[in-house]
C-alpha cells in the first residue's frame, strides 16, 4: 500500500515536469495475452511487442511506420565484432564513417539511413538518445552518434525505423531512427569470445602485371591479416521479489590493420584509359615534382638527378583498408520498484576507443602545403634545376627594379617562383591516432499517478572526449628554412664553404639543418629530418544534457473509448529540454596551418545551443474485432521546438493502421520532420582543404569549351594549359555557418503486412517510402559549383570560383580554390520500396527451418542544389558519392537440427551501378573511360555453422564472403577519396578484404 504522502509527492512531481519532458519513446511491452509477432529472424515472440516510434502502447498495436529488426542471433551469425558492419549490410542503410575509412576518417562509426547522411539518422539506446560523437576538425564532420559505444553483447534487438520521427524524438530523425534495444532483464552470467581474420588469395594476373609495368611489386598468393578479437562478459541479478534488477557488462575488442599493399588490386592507384587500368599516382611525388608559378613550367627530377616531364607517387601501399582499433566497454543498468508510483531507474555507459588512420607520407605538397620560391644560388640545386626554376620569366620579382635580393654577406641573388611536390618517404605514413572516451548517464523514475495515468521523468548527460595525435607530419615553416640554403662564407665558421640554412647565418633560427630534397642520390640526414618533422595535437569534447518527462493516460480506465473499439484512447503529453555543446582545441601547428599534409589551418571550435520542446501524441482506436475491421487505429503527434540558434519550428505526424482481417494489415502515415543545424555545422572552422574531384577546364583538351571555362575565370592564355591533378583532388574553402536554418522533411509511407493463418510462421510485408528534405543543410559541393558555373554562368556560383591568377589552377597554389561553406540550399529526395519476408517451419524429426528476406528497391535519390538537379540512383562518383544501386537484398536461410547443430547461409546482393559521368543528365555528364562506366552487380555468400552443447555452451564457425570475391575495381577518378573511395574501390560498400573467417564461443550460466 502506498502512503498518501508518497502519492501526493509523485503527483506533484509528475505535474511539475509534465511540460518539460518525454516518456522514453522506446519499447512498449504489451500485456501477456498480446498476439504473437514475427521478428527479423523469422522467430516468434509472444508477449513482447516493442514499437519504436511511439510513446503509446496497446495490446495489438504494431508500428504504422516500416521497421526492420535485427535480433541478437542474427548479429552473432555474422561473426561481427563491429555493429556498424551488421547495419551497413542492411538494404536500408548506406555506409558512412567506419573502419574502412582512412583518408578523411574521424575515428568513429556512424549510421546512414537511406543514404541521406549520418547527421539525419537518430541513434537511440532503449529509446533515449545516444550522445553525439566526438568533434571533428574535418569540414564534413557531423559529430553523429558513435555506435562504437553500443554494448553489442547486451543487444536484444535493433529496430531500424524508416522515415521522419521528429514529432516523437525531436531533431535528427529525418531519415529515421536506429534504436538499440538492450536486454535489461538479463539474469545470469555470460561470456562471449569471437575471433576472426581476413584472407585473400592474390591471384589476379592482370592487376599484378599492371603493378609490374609501373615498377611495383604486387602481393602474390594468400594474404592473411586484419585479425578481429572481441571478448565480453555480462551479468544480471534480480531481487527475490523481482522488484529490483541489475545488469552489468564489460568488453574488450582488438582489431588489426589491413594495408592496401596486401591486396593486388589496391597496391597502386589506378588511372583508366580505353584499354584498361594503369598504375597512376599523386604528383606530390618522390623524388620530387616542380611547378613554376610564373611561367607554368611543370617538371620532375628522376632518381639519377635528371629532369623529366613530372613524376607520380604511388600513394596506396601505406593506406589502410581496415584501421587498427582497441576498444574497452563497460556499463551497468538498474531499476527498483519502491512502489507503484515510484520506480527509479538508471543507466551508465562507458567507452574508450583508440584507432589509427594511416595514409601516404606527408612532405611538400603542390598547392597550400609547399614553399613558394627557391633561391637561385642554392648550393643544393643542380645546374639543370637552376636553369628551369630560375628562368628569366619565372623570377619572383621578374621585370622589377629590385629583382635581386641580398645575402647576409651582401652578395646579390635571385629567387625562382616554384612550388614543390615531394613525399617525405623517410618519415613514413601520416598517422591520425584518435582516442575517444565517452560517458553516458541516465537517471529517472516512473510510475502510476492514478489508475490509467502514468508518468516518466528522466535526465541524462553524455560526453565524448577526443584526442588526436597526428604523427609524421612536416612543418612548412621549418621546411621553408631548411630548403633556403646558402654557402657559408663566414670567416672562422666551422661550416665555412658548406651548405647552411640562411636562418642560421642571419640568426633567425640557429637550429635549422639543411634538407637536401633536390638530389635523390643523397638521403636526407637524420638531423635534418628531426628538424622538419612535426607532430600535431587536437583535443575536444561534445556534451549533451537532456531533461525529459511525460504523462500518459489510458482512456479505457475512464471510459474514454469508442463503442466499436476494444480499447480506449491513449494520450501522452510532455516536454523536453536539451543542450548540446562542442569544444575543439588545436595546437599551434594545426592553428597556423604549418602542417603541410593538412591542406590548411585548423582552428579552435567552440559553441553551444539549447532547445525547449513541448509534445503530445494521441492514439485513437476506431474499431476492433469487427467485420472488415479487425483493427482500425489512428495515431497523431505534434512537437513544438524552440532553438536558441535557429528559432522555432514544428513537427507533426498522422498515421493509420487498418486490418480488415487478422491475416492482412495495411499501414501508412505522413510525417513532417525537422532537423536543426548541429554544433559541427554551426561552428566548424572554415579552412582550405580538398573537396573536389574534377576540373573540366584542366588538361590539354578540356571537357568545357573556352567560353564555359571563361565563366569559371579561365583566361584565353590559360585555356588548354591548366595542369590537371592526376589524383583528382582539388581545393575548396569550407566550414560552418552560424546563420543556418532548420531543415524540413516530408515523409510518406504506406504498406501492407500479410501473416496468413493457413501458413503459420509466414510473414510478408511491402512498404513504400518517400522522403523529401527542403532547405537542406550542406555544402553545395566543389563539383556542383564549378560545373553549374560553367554551364549556366550563374553570377553567384561563379563568384565562388577563385582560380589562381597566374596558372588558372584550383590545386597548385593556395590561391586557387572554390568557396564552399555550409548553407541551406535546395532539396534532397528519396523514394522506394522495402520488401521483407520471413518463415519458420518446425518439425519433430529434422529440426527447424527458417528464412528471412530483406530487400530495398530505391526509385530515386534526387538532389537539387544551386540550379543542378540530378538523380543519383544507380550511380556513383564524385558528386553522387557511394554506389547507390536500385536494388539491394539479403536472404538468410537457417536449418537447426534437434541435437543443436545448425547451418545458416546468407546471400547478399547489390545491384549494378554506373559512373555518374555516363549519365544522360547534363549536370552529371562528363568525360570517362569505358572501364569505369559500370560496376556490375555483386553477390556474396556467407556461411555459419553453430552447435549448442549442454545448454551452457554454444560454438560457431563461419566465413563471410565465402568464395573470396574481390571487390569491383574502378579508377581513382571514379572512386575519389573525397567520396570515401579508397584503394580503387568503395570498401565500405563492398567486401574489400576478401574472405573473413571467424570462430566464436559463448558460455551462459
Amino acid at each position: 500500500m502506498k502512503s498518501s504522502a508518497i502519492k501526493r509527492a509523485n503527483l506533484l512531481l509528475g505535474v511539475a515536469f509534465a511540460g518539460l519532458a518525454t516518456v522514453p519513446a522506446y519499447a512498449q511491452t504489451a500485456p501477456q495475452d498480446a498476439p504473437a509477432t514475427t521478428d527479423a529472424a523469422g522467430e516468434t515472440s509472444g508477449a513482447d511487442i516493442v514499437v519504436t516510434g511511439s510513446r503509446l502502447s496497446s495490446p495489438n498495436l504494431t508500428s504504422a511506420s516500416p521497421i526492420t529488426a535485427v535480433n541478437a542471433q542474427d548479429i552473432r551469425l555474422q561473426g561481427a565484432t563491429r555493429i556498424e558492419d551488421v547495419l551497413n549490410a542492411l538494404p536500408q542503410v548506406s555506409p558512412s564513417q567506419g573502419s574502412a575509412v582512412s583518408n578523411g576518417s574521424d575515428g568513429t562509426a556512424t549510421i546512414n539511413l537511406r543514404n541521406l547522411g549520418d547527421r539525419r539518422t537518430l541513434v537511440l539506446i532503449n529509446g533515449r538518445r545516444l550522445n553525439p560523437g566526438a568533434p571533428s576538425s574535418s569540414v564534413g564532420g557531423t559529430s553523429a552518434a558513435d555506435v562504437n559505444a553500443i554494448p553489442q553483447m547486451l543487444i536484444k534487438r535493433v529496430d531500424v525505423l524508416t522515415g521522419g520521427a521528429s514529432s516523437v524524438y525531436g531533431s535528427d530523425a529525418i531519415a529515421g531512427v536506429v534504436n538499440f534495444v538492450l536486454d535489461t532483464d538479463y539474469e545470469g552470467f555470460g561470456v562471449d569470445l569471437n575471433y576472426g581474420v581476413a584472407m585473400h588469395d592474390n591471384r589476379s594476373a592482370y592487376f599484378q602485371q599492371r603493378n609490374r609495368a609501373a615498377g611495383y611489386t604486387a602481393p602474390d598468393g594468400l594474404s592473411v591479416n586484419g585479425h578481429q578479437f572481441d571478448g565480453s562478459v555480462k551479468f544480471g541479478v534480480a531481487t527475490d521479489d523481482d522488484r529490483g534488477h541489475l545488469v552489468g557488462y564489460a568488453g574488450y575488442r582488438n582489431i588489426g590493420a589491413i594495408a592496401q599493399n596486401s591486396r593486388d588490386y589496391s597496391n597502386c592507384g589506378f588511372s583508366s584509359n580505353a584499354s584498361g587500368f594503369n598504375c597512376s599516382g599523386s604528383p606530390n611525388s618522390f623524388p620530387a615534382t616542380f611547378a613554376n608559378l610564373r611561367n607554368g613550367d611543370y617538371f620532375g627530377v628522376t632518381a639519377s638527378g635528371a629532369l623529366n616531364d613530372g613524376n607520380l607517387y604511388n600513394a596506396n601501399p601505406l593506406n589502410y583498408y581496415q584501421r587498427p582499433d582497441t576498444r574497452y566497454l563497460g556499463g551497468v543498468i538498474g531499476r527498483y520498484e519502491v512502489s507503484d508510483a515510484l520506480k527509479p531507474y538508471f543507466e551508465f555507459n562507458f567507452m574508450d576507443d583508440r584507432t589509427v588512420a594511416q595514409i601516404a607520407p606527408s612532405g611538400l605538397f603542390l598547392g597550400s602545403g609547399s614553399i613558394s620560391s627557391i633561391n637561385c644560388d642554392n648550393p643544393l640545386l643542380s645546374a639543370a634545376l637552376v636553369g628551369r626554376i630560375c628562368a628569366a620569366d619565372n623570377l619572383v620579382q621578374s621585370g622589377t627594379a629590385d629583382a635581386v635580393f641580398l645575402n647576409p654577406n651582401g652578395t646579390p641573388y635571385s629567387r625562382g617562383a616554384v612550388t614543390i611536390g615531394r613525399r617525405g618517404v623517410e618519415g613514413g605514413g601520416r598517422q591520425a591516432d584518435y582516442r575517444h572516451t565517452s560517458y553516458r548517464f541516465v537517471l529517472g523514475t516512473k510510475g502510476d499517478l492514478a489508475p490509467g495515468v502514468s508518468y516518466d521523468l528522466s535526465g541524462q548527460y553524455g560526453a565524448t572526449t577526443m584526442s588526436l595525435n597526428y604523427r609524421n607530419e612536416y612543418s612548412l615553416t621549418r621546411l621553408t628554412r631548411a630548403t633556403d640554403v646558402i654557402t657559408d662564407t663566414r670567416p672562422g665558421s666551422s661550416t665555412l664553404g658548406q651548405p647552411v640554412c640562411r636562418s642560421v647565418v642571419d640568426g633567425s633560427d640557429a637550429n635549422c639543418v639543411p634538407l637536401n630534397i633536390f638530389n635523390p642520390a643523397i638521403t636526407p640526414s637524420q638531423a635534418s629530418l628531426n628538424y622538419v618533422l612535426q607532430t600535431g595535437f587536437q583535443t575536444g569534447e561534445t556534451k549533451e544534457t537532456v531533461i525529459t518527462g511525460s504523462i500518459t493516460a489510458r482512456g479505457a480506465d475512464y471510459g474514454v473509448q469508442l463503442p466499436w473499439a476494444s480499447e480506449g484512447l491513449g494520450l501522452s503529453i510532455g516536454g523536453e529540454y536539451r543542450r548540446e555543446a562542442v569544444q575543439l582545441n588545436v595546437d599551434t601547428a594545426f592553428a597556423s596551418g604549418d602542417l603541410t599534409g593538412q591542406g590548411g589551418p585548423t582552428q579552435n571550435i567552440s559553441g553551444a545551443f539549447d532547445v525547449k520542446e513541448f509534445f503530445g501524441e494521441l492514439q485513437v482506436p476506431i474499431a476492433s474485432d469487427r467485420p472488415f475491421f479487425q483493427e482500425l487505429t489512428l495515431n497523431g503527434g505534434y512537437r513544438f521546438s524552440h532553438y536558441s540558434t535557429a528559432g522555432s519550428v514544428s513537427s507533426y505526424k498522422g498515421e493509420a493502421v487498418w486490418a480488415p482481417v487478422r491475416d492482412l494489415r495495411f499501414r501508412g502515415g505522413y510525417n513532417r520532420a525537422v532537423r536543426a543545424p548541429n554544433t559541427q555545422e554551426l561552428f566548424a572552422n572554415q579552412i582550405l582543404g580538398l573537396g573536389g574531384s574534377d576540373d573540366p577546364c584542366a588538361g590539354a583538351a578540356p571537357a568545357f569549351t573556352a567560353a564555359q571555362c571563361a565563366r569559371t575565370g579561365v583566361t584565353a592564355a590559360q585555356y588548354g594549359n591548366i595542369v590537371a591533378n592526376p589524383s583528382e583532388q582539388y581545393q575548396d574553402f569550407a566550414g560552418g555557418n552560424v546563420n543556418l536554418r532548420p531543415e524540413r522533411a516530408d515523409t510518406i509511407t504506406g504498406g501492407v503486412i500479410l501473416q496468413p493463418q493457413f501458413i503459420p510462421g509466414l510473414s510478408l510485408s511491402v512498404d513504400y517510402f518517400r522522403i523529401k528534405i527542403k532547405d537542406t543543410i550542406a555544402t553545395l559541393g566543389f563539383d556542383t559549383i564549378l560545373k553549374q558555373c560553367g554551364l549556366t554562368g550563374d553570377a553567384q556560383l561563379c563568384s565562388f570560383v577563385r582560380r589562381d591568377p597566374g596558372t588558372g589552377s584550383l590545386w597548385l597554389t593556395p590561391n586557387g580554390f572554390i568557396n564552399n561553406l555550409a548553407t541551406n540550399a535546395g532539396t534532397l529526395q528519396t523514394s522506394g520500396l522495402d520488401v521483407v519476408g520471413s518463415y519458420t517451419l518446425r518439425t519433430s524429426g529434422v529440426g527447424s527451418f527458417g528464412f528471412n528476406f530483406n530487400g530495398t528497391y530505391t526509385d530515386e535519390v534526387r538532389l537539387n542544389r544551386a540550379g543542378a538537379d540530378y538523380d543519383c540512383v544507380g550511380l556513383y562518383g564524385g558528386q553522387c558519392g557511394f554506389p547507390q544501386p536500385k536494388w539491394r537484398h539479403q536472404l538468410r536461410v537457417n536449418w537447426t537440427l534437434p541435437d543443436g547443430i545448425g547451418v545458416s547461409a546468407r546471400w547478399r546482393f547489390l545491384g549494378a551501378t554506373r559512373f555518374e559521368r555516363t549519365s544522360a543528365d547534363t549536370d552529371l555528364r562528363g568525360s570517362f573511360n569505358p572501364i569505369d562506366a559500370r560496376i556490375p552487380s555483386q553477390n556474396y555468400i556467407d556461411l555459419t555453422m553453430t552447435a549448442q552443447v549442454a545448454e551452457k555452451f554454444s560454438f560457431l564457425v563461419g566465413a563471410n564472403n565465402l568464395l573470396d570475391r574481390a571487390p569491383p575495381i574502378v579508377s581513382q577518378s571514379a572512386a575519389p577519396i573525397s567520396s570515401f573511395g579508397n584503394g580503387n574501390t568503395y570498401p565500405t560498400v563492398y567486401d574489400a578484404n576478401g574472405r573473413y573467417v571467424f570462430v566464436g564461443v559463448s558460455l551462459k550460466m
